[in-house]
């Protein structure tokens, strides 16, 4: 693979050390101890648990010393808790702890997946699952979250610990669901959105999403001390200093803002749900999309912008699922079933049903 990067540079061939497809394909003298979950969080093709199983099912067979530590380095939030029981509470358990991890890397794949593009931006955060805050870590899990981050340290990468990742996975979904959003429904890279003459359109637009998804928040109990409102504005000028745009004031007409521009994105860079929805492939809808608007339905939240970017994707993302599983589309398109009229579901205000 030829990558080029603006913060790591320039690698012209590089190639994995080695490739392990199957869990057969592990060397019979070793045990494990990580297990990296870096593929799409797809609950609805196969639980992340699912897809470590094998791998460390094969490990505990060997009797290992110690059992390994996994890794979550996937989008979205409240995708930790299927594999901690599943894993980690597991009658034997498989593995000792969950790390969650959040990563903004912002890069694009060319020329067939052989050639790799990427900005400036690169920022890791890990912490433990469940999130600690201010309780204690244990000694095997602090010193084990520790060691990946000396190695990401050492990779050059600007990543950090939390004790509060819950709280991180937010600040990342905020960005996902907002700007992500509105390039999905446009099925356009992200610097067309902040072109000049699609500012009037799209500043509010985004505002909007990032207060809907600020509202469950706090709804959640994720409050100003975890996840302030300032991230809003952080979130939006991180972004829009990638703009070609000019601002200025209304208040202050002939004065303009000094801005300095940023280059975090590739020409042509595409949130990864556009990249699948183009390529007709199972997108994040679950863990970006769906996990908040279930929440926002049990606490009475109102998120119509939330309601209509998933609504607009789930007719693509049923099909694309249906396809992977081998499934007739056509036939479960047609398939009978039951609907409860509640208001629990998508009804604006919680509205009362009457529809017959």
């Amino acid at each position: 693979m030829h990558v080029v990067s603006d913060k790591f540079g320039e690698e012209t061939a590089w190639r994995p050390t080695r490739v392990i497809r199957t869990a057969d394909d592990l060397d019979s003298s070793i045990t494990l101890d990580y297990v990296v979950c870096s593929c799409k969080c797809l609950p609805d093709v196969v639980p992340n648990s699912e897809v470590m199983r094998p791998f460390l099912t094969k490990n505990l067979a060997r009797k290992p010393t110690h059992l390994p530590t996994v890794l979550l380095l996937q989008n979205g939030i409240d995708i930790e808790h299927e594999s901690y029981e599943r894993l980690v509470k597991s009658d034997p358990p498989l593995a000792s702890s969950i790390v969650s991890a959040n990563t903004w890397v912002p890069a694009t794949l060319r020329e067939g997946g052989s050639r790799m593009e990427h900005g400036l931006l690169e920022v890791l955060s890990m912490g433990v699952y469940p999130a600690p805050l201010d309780a204690p870590v244990p000694a095997e899990t602090q010193a084990s979250l520790e060691l990946l981050l000396q190695i990401a340290l050492r990779g050059g990468s600007s990543a950090s610990i939390t004790n509060d990742i819950t709280a991180e996975r937010w600040r990342k979904v905020l960005w996902n669901i907002s700007w992500g959003g509105v390039t999905v429904l446009a099925r356009r890279p992200l610097l067309e959105m902040l072109q000049v003459e699609m500012l009037p359109y799209t500043i509010g637009s985004v505002r909007g999403i990032m207060l809907e998804m600020l509202a469950v928040a706090r709804a959640s109990g994720l409050g100003q001390d975890r996840l302030p409102a300032s991230i809003i504005d952080q979130t939006m000028r991180q972004t829009m200093t990638n703009s070609p745009a000019q601002f200025r004031l209304p208040t202050s007409p002939d004065m303009k803002l000094h801005v300095k521009r940023s280059h975090n994105f590739p020409s042509n860079f595409k949130p990864s749900i556009l990249v699948d929805l183009d390529r007709e492939r199972p997108m994040e809808l679950e863990p970006i999309f769906v996990n908040i608007l279930r929440r926002a339905r049990r606490m009475g939240v109102d998120t119509p912008r939330l309601d209509l970017i998933a609504t607009a994707l789930k007719p693509s993302q049923l099909l694309f699922v249906r396809r992977q599983q081998n499934q007739d589309p056509d036939a479960l398109m047609m398939q009978e079933g039951i609907y409860n009229l509640s208001s629990f579901h998508s009804v604006s205000g919680n509205a009362p049903v009457s529809l017959f």
